[in-house]
């Protein structure tokens, strides 16, 4: 027999209810603590099921599909489960998986911080310096555009069409070149895009 102290919880509880803790030799407590953590773990998975879904997927090491996971969960500090979450949920969304979310929140905070100053400066209106508090304005007006901008550009990409239309708008030219590009017998472009 084993005197123990009498603890409140599940464990104790349970190995209570079994009688062991008074008649119980080691091996059977070790045993039933076993039972007890296998039960446990066992409800535990049932209900994080029941919360969540999960899914398993494998990725081959021929074909270097891990070791370009790992490598891209790595360079943003990421473990690898929640950057396969993080870069799937940003596929969808059409947003950026940001590599050091850090610095873009400092670069975020820092704009932020000059619209303000720049906002303290405007509401201390002097006399007869109209001119001078419409500079003002138009830097603060410029600071949240530069706020916004870096914002969006660094968390949602432009898709492959908004950036080729985009291109051709700044320069038409462009047009005619992808087109030769795509059209062309001798370049064989679109065989090595679809068989990738």
């Amino acid at each position: 027999m084993r005197k123990s102290k009498k603890q409140s919880g599940g464990i104790w509880e349970y190995l209570d209810s079994l009688g062991i803790l008074e008649n119980g030799s080691d091996e059977a407590i070790k045993q039933a603590k076993k039972d007890y953590r296998k039960l446990y773990f066992t409800k535990h998975k049932q209900k994080q099921r029941a919360l969540y879904h999960e899914y398993t997927i494998r990725f081959s090491k021929e074909k270097v599909e891990y070791a370009k996971v790992a490598g891209m969960a790595k360079q943003h500090s990421m473990k690898i489960n929640a950057f396969i979450k993080s870069a799937v949920l940003a596929y969808i969304n059409k947003t950026y998986i940001v590599p050091d979310r850090l610095q873009i929140a400092r670069l975020e905070q820092l704009t932020a911080q000059c619209l303000n100053e720049i906002q303290s400066i405007v509401k201390q209106k002097e006399k007869y310096s109209y001119e001078r508090e419409q500079k003002y304005e138009l830097l603060e007006k410029r600071f949240e555009k530069l706020e916004e901008d870096i914002s969006s550009v660094l968390k949602c990409p432009y898709t492959i069409e908004e950036l080729v239309l985009k291109g051709i708008k700044e320069k038409p030219s462009l047009q005619e070149v992808l087109l030769a590009l795509l059209t062309t017998k001798n370049n064989d472009y679109q065989n090595k895009i679809t068989s990738k």
